[in-house]
């Protein structure tokens, strides 16, 4: 029950008497009301400005405005019209009842003042003035709730369909996996075998290199074209075992070139035939300190989405490669690079383009324009992720009409690389001991004896590892050096290397490899294997490590 004299409650009194307002004073002092007090109808909407009543007593004949009016203005105001009008008059009328009613008022005070009526009438309406407040409240309070709910469980349903669209994702994933996983096994032993080949191919190069030709022979430029052939397809085989996840995952100095080349290669053999493929690529691009296989995703995914935007109507899919240097004036169009030498990889397409408010969330996780089940609106996202791990970033470009432009910055990195010299001095440096030499490939077994001989050394071949180390441990101090191969069967290198330690445990044992890495590398120093090749290996190299090895015993 509402507290009838509560001091925060507000009556406005409008009459154009000042002894009829003194009168209701007199009435309604005691109660401790906050009174307004008005003479015209004018000047209570100059009060309402300031504060809203709780109820008002308006008097219905006043010069100018009259009650009618003024009670006609406040109910059809939003504000005021929920506000309890008392009129007070002295006519009898029923019409000027019924008139002030239709109105919108919600009583009559009878003039002159009876004290019992005025304080029974403001009573009840106060009470129902109270009630009304606390039933828009619960119902403002439930239209929260519905709508906090409604919120809540529309956040669930986005929320559940994320969670369904992640778990096909998921699937998806788990099945390309299983399938790279495959892949990976047989890029391991095809790298392998594929090693063998390369080597006993650079190696035959570089021995038919130190025959003398006459001056106007082709023979070297033929040579050095070979071998030159044979170090890039070197670079293609630890590239694909790199994207297999069969080299150690950290960055390294690489060319971007392979990479593109890579992924040009399968969006030829995968795009439809209505999409047209554009390259201009410069070969004297620099390095970078990347991750080769997240490169190849970031390219990839740059591709495969402006195909797929191209998908229905065809176009023109462009791939750019260039170095380009940003000075401190220029650099200032790129968030978040320094001044310097960078990479560009450009990808432009010539389909639909976007808006810039599309523009602007496309890099946003989960957010995509294509339809359900076409795609989960992460491909852009990543390779965001991919070019900013890396120091770099993405920069779009696109007009609706127009096509897109993503032009990919990554900080070059100034090395040098390998570079066969076959017309260079060929000379090998000399050297002496005992060297036993095991692998599985007959080829490299001659070839590995006919260059440790053709400088000095002695040597033993063997294709067997079980008979090789059968040999070892026969004589195990006639041997100087043993060379041996990671990959082979019934008895692998490793294995072979830690049995003839245990025989003779401070002989230098040299691994080979086609897949060289941090753990392997680490295994065999734990082993007690001196040193760690990765096939192919030059000639010159390969003979400068045995005999600073030996010279160290």
């Amino acid at each position: 029950m509402v507290d009838f004299t509560a001091p925060e409650s507000t009556i406005m009194i409008v009459d154009d008497e000042q002894e009829h307002i003194e009168s209701l004073k007199q009435i309604l002092d005691q109660f401790g009301f906050n009174l307004q007090l008005a003479l015209n109808g004018y000047k209570v909407f100059e009060l309402l400005e300031d504060t809203l009543p709780d109820i008002i007593l308006l008097d219905v004949l006043m010069p100018e405005m009259d009650g009618f009016e003024v009670c006609r203005r406040l109910k059809s105001n939003k504000t005021t019209k929920n506000i309890p009008v008392i009129l007070m008059t002295s006519l009898t009328e029923t019409v000027n009842k019924v008139t002030g009613l239709e109105l919108g008022a919600a009583d009559y005070i009878t003039k002159p003042f009876q004290k019992e009526e005025v304080l029974a009438r403001l009573k009840a309406h106060f009470v129902m003035r109270q009630l009304h407040l606390q039933l828009d409240k619960t119902r403002q309070t439930l239209d929260d709730e519905v709508s906090l709910r409604t919120m809540e469980l529309t956040k669930s349903n986005e929320q559940l369909k994320k969670q369904l669209a992640e778990h096909k994702r998921m699937e998806k994933i788990l099945k390309q996996a299983q399938k790279m996983e495959a892949i990976s096994t047989l890029s391991s032993g095809i790298a392998h075998d594929f090693n063998n080949i390369l080597s006993i191919i650079i190696g035959y190069c570089e021995m038919a290199a130190m025959e003398k030709q006459p001056d106007d022979s082709k023979i070297g430029d033929c040579l050095e074209k070979i071998s030159s052939a044979a170090f890039r397809a070197k670079e293609l085989v630890q590239h694909l075992l790199t994207f297999c996840r069969q080299t150690e995952q950290e960055k390294k100095h690489i060319k971007i070139t392979p990479i593109l080349n890579y992924v040009l290669n399968y969006l030829k053999a995968n795009f439809s035939s209505s999409i047209e493929i554009k390259q201009e690529i410069r070969e004297e691009t620099g390095t970078v300190l990347a991750d080769p296989a997240q490169i190849h995703q970031l390219i990839l995914n740059l591709c495969q989405n402006a195909g797929q935007v191209m998908t229905e109507d065809g176009g023109m899919l462009s791939i750019g490669l260039k170095q380009i240097f940003l000075d401190p004036e220029s650099v200032s169009e790129y968030p978040n690079l320094v001044s310097g030498h960078y990479v560009s990889i450009v990808v432009e397409d010539t389909g639909p383009g976007m808006d810039q408010e599309i523009v602007e969330r496309i890099f946003d996780p989960y957010f995509t324009t294509k339809e359900p089940g076409e795609g989960t609106g992460l491909g852009l996202a990543v390779a965001q992720g991919i070019a900013v791990s890396h120091g770099g970033t993405i920069v779009v470009a696109s007009q609706p009409g127009k096509g897109s432009s993503f032009e990919v910055l990554l900080p070059c990195r100034q090395t040098e690389s390998y570079k066969p010299d076959i017309k260079g001095d060929q000379t090998l440096p000399r050297g002496s001991g005992n060297v036993l030499f095991v692998d599985d490939e007959d080829a490299l077994v001659d070839f590995g004896k006919i260059v440790l001989e053709r400088v000095g050394y002695k040597v033993e071949g063997y294709t067997s590892s079980i008979e090789a180390l059968e040999e070892f441990k026969k004589t195990p101090q006639k041997f100087d050096l043993v060379i041996t191969d990671h990959i082979m069967p019934k008895l692998q290198g490793m294995e072979l290397a830690k049995k003839i330690l245990k025989v003779r445990g401070n002989i230098p044992v040299m691994l080979c490899t086609g897949t060289k890495s941090e753990e392997l590398i680490e295994h065999a120093k734990a082993a007690g294997i001196v040193e760690v090749i990765q096939k192919p290996i030059p000639m010159k190299t390969l003979i400068k490590l045995i005999n600073n090895i030996l010279a160290k015993k």
